[in-house]
């Protein structure tokens, strides 16, 4: 009958919540139709978002942020003890977890990214999806190397990642019942898997950095012209850091306040609760010249201010996400004294590669509907030759 109960109280949070979103969306509050996510493009509801100021008022009960510099100076404020709290949080996938530890940095996670990399890249034949090829699958390898994964548990891990791949969306957008089941399921097991302390993190660190790889990769066979700049090619970590201005990982952070701060001219008193919408910040034109536009090498000029990457639920997710991005891209291009596998192209045909590379060409992209913090790309289609 308990059971029962939570199912019943479950399906009802689940629809309310959505109802919310609907009811304020419809009355134009920007914030609310970000939530309710529908589109295959978010960037008219992030100029509807900026459009309303710098800092403002939901309906919701949040101050939402589009400015950069608001943003940056709410990102660095302290945070309430504990996880970053998720307001009118509609599945708290993460209640009864301890604070997550840190996620492996850079140095770390690069080797075995590269090794995954070089495993995923040399089998690509024929139409292929670069999500579930390369950006799904390098970082649940990469976690299992560094928890010392084998065997079955190595199987149960990946299939356990996938399950919760919706958990960062799914405490601001309400997910369906049977969706929120599976993701409650898969972060049980990875807790089974990594312990208490480890899986707050597996579950934010993974997705983010399949985001990031995603969005590297997407680039690369989008934006030709700024892929094979000779910036790039020295400095594949350029094209990283461009892909995390233009197409964040994490790109709504809401979080309340443990003090005061001043931003874009107001006051924001400790306990409100904030949305920095850091995919709008971060194309921000007061901050970025051509913001819109994918610029890898502004990043070789000095003074260019540095993407905006939040925590989300309490997890730096930066260091392990860029290592693995650098190193995928390092593999795909063929630099950084990798061995290309294969040497994924542009869309445009120019081969990154100095040598060994296939021609290959983009599709259309697809991006998740209904996932407001990391408008995920779901598909990314390349045709391989070879």
């Amino acid at each position: 009958m308990a059971l029962v109960t939570a199912e019943r109280e479950l399906g009802r949070r689940l629809q309310l919540v959505q109802g919310i979103h609907w009811l304020y969306g419809a009355q134009g509050d920007a914030y609310a139709a970000l939530l309710r996510g529908y589109g295959s493009d978010p960037s008219p509801a992030y100029e509807r978002a900026r459009a309303a100021g710098p800092l403002w008022h939901s309906k919701l009960g949040v101050r939402v942020c589009t400015g950069y510099a608001p943003a940056r100076r709410l990102l660095a404020a302290r945070t309430a003890d504990g996880p970053a709290a998720q307001p009118q949080s509609a599945l708290a996938w993460d209640e009864g977890l301890p604070d997550a530890g840190e996620l492996p940095g850079a140095d770390r996670v690069r080797e075995p990214a590269a090794r995954a990399a070089e495993r995923a890249l040399a089998g690509l034949r024929g139409e292929v999806d670069l999500v579930a090829s390369v950006a799904a699958r390098v970082p649940v390898e990469v976690l299992a190397d560094v928890h010392g994964l084998t065997g079955a548990d190595r199987v149960r891990l990946a299939e356990a990642c996938a399950g919760a791949a919706g958990a960062l969306d799914a405490a601001l957008a309400p997910p369906a019942y049977d969706d929120a089941v599976r993701l409650l399921d898969a972060v049980g097991t990875l807790r089974d898997l990594l312990g208490d302390g480890a899986a707050r993190a597996a579950v934010v660190g993974v997705r983010a950095a399949r985001e990031l790889i995603a969005g590297a990769l997407h680039a690369l066979l989008t934006a030709p012209e700024a892929a094979a700049a000779a910036a790039v090619r020295e400095d594949p970590a350029l094209l990283v850091t461009e892909t995390l201005r233009h197409d964040p990982p994490v790109k709504l952070h809401t979080f309340s306040l443990a003090e005061d701060v001043e931003a874009a001219g107001e006051r924001v008193a400790a306990g409100e609760q904030v949305a920095v919408l850091v995919a709008a910040a971060n194309r921000d034109p007061e901050a970025f010249t051509a913001p819109d536009r994918f610029v890898p090498d502004r990043y070789a000029t000095a003074g260019v201010p540095e993407p905006l990457v939040p925590a989300p639920h309490g997890v730096a997710v930066e260091a392990f996400a860029r290592g693995q991005a650098e190193a995928v891209v390092a593999a795909v291009a063929g630099v950084g004294g990798l061995a290309a596998a294969g040497g994924l192209p542009t869309a445009a045909g120019d081969v990154l590669a100095a040598a060994g590379g296939v021609p290959a060409a983009a599709g259309g992209a697809v991006r998740l509907g209904r996932s407001p913090v990391t408008w995920g790309l779901e598909r990314v289609p390349a045709r391989v030759a070879g």
